[in-house]
């Protein structure tokens, strides 16, 4: 009941610059700016207008779990692994809560369920290796100690973390006010849209388009020149000799990094009227606002 009517207060009392979280992207930025509390508040009104939006869900608990509201963070991450539970994210900021409070058990097994249903999630692996280094830690200062205090396996162990969800289809929130509907919000697969681009990629270097192909690297990548335009310059010279290029990429695969780099190593074949080759190539790809873009290229050996 009481909740009932906070809500229509709110509809009463709401303006346009009181209205801070409108959108899913305004409740993402309250949370950059480390405003918590206010962050936590504008989730729960949110929800109200859709509680089913798993990114406002998960934004709305880690808002709550940065703003030591603990229960209502547990609450909400837990519901999200049940409506969810190929999501690593969840288990993971959701294992930093019971680290905390001293369940270290709890939390290694929910970094470990993070791993098994996102087997190349890089943060739920470094997250558990510094538990189970916490615990070593540990055992070692009591065998030395020869203490009967209660372990403190947390003790100097920081858990990453996040604030985005890799995957998840949405359903629409409420417009905001002036809007007739709300843009329906969809979270990509950020592996699949990796892959993507490295298949992109090739095509554009086979079919020689040269604006295409270098719109793939970072505006300050240039390998082993001294700038980028001078890498432009050498690529541009290769790339435009007369003759077909013929770029095959297969075998895909990806390591993650952080949640805004990953490694992607694959074989290429390559093949023109000068020279041809098979090898296996690494290519490190950075988020650079809302966009991958790739900032490291090598060889790792010739087949």
């Amino acid at each position: 009941m009481m909740q009932r009517f906070i809500a229509i207060l709110f509809c009463l009392l709401v303006t346009e610059s009181a209205f801070a979280a409108a959108s899913v992207q305004d409740l993402q930025q309250l949370i950059e700016q480390q405003r918590y509390a206010t962050a936590a508040q504008n989730g729960e009104q949110l929800l109200q207008q859709n509680a089913g939006h798993a990114q406002a869900r998960f934004l709305t608990a880690y808002a709550f779990q940065m703003n030591a509201q603990q229960d209502k963070a547990i609450a909400l991450y837990q519901a999200l692994i049940d409506d969810h539970p190929a999501m690593p994210e969840p288990r993971n900021n959701l294992a930093m809560i019971y680290l905390e409070q001293g369940d270290y058990d709890r939390a290694s097994q929910l970094l470990v369920d993070a791993i098994n249903t996102h087997p190349s999630y890089a943060t739920a692996y470094e997250n558990l290796s510094q538990i189970y280094k916490g615990i070593a830690s540990e055992a070692y200062r009591r065998a030395i100690s020869e203490s009967s205090e209660p372990a403190k396996y947390s003790h100097d162990i920081q858990l990453s973390a996040i604030t985005q969800l890799a995957m998840v289809e949405e359903e629409p929130v409420a417009a905001e006010a002036g809007e007739s509907e709300q843009t329906v919000v969809n979270f990509a697969n950020q592996e699949t849209l990796l892959i993507e681009q490295v298949k992109l990629w090739a095509q554009a270097w086979s079919s020689k388009d040269f604006a295409a192909y270098t719109g793939f690297y970072s505006s300050q990548h240039r390998a082993s020149f001294d700038t980028h335009a001078q890498w432009l310059a050498h690529r541009r010279s290769r790339i435009e000799r007369p003759g077909e290029i013929n770029v095959d990429v297969s075998d895909i695969q990806i390591k993650w990094r952080s949640d805004n780099r990953a490694i992607i190593d694959f074989r290429q074949d390559f093949d023109s009227p000068r020279y041809s080759d098979k090898v296996i190539k690494r290519l490190g790809f950075s988020r650079i606002g809302s966009q991958w873009k790739i900032t490291e290229e090598r060889v790792l050996s010739v087949l």
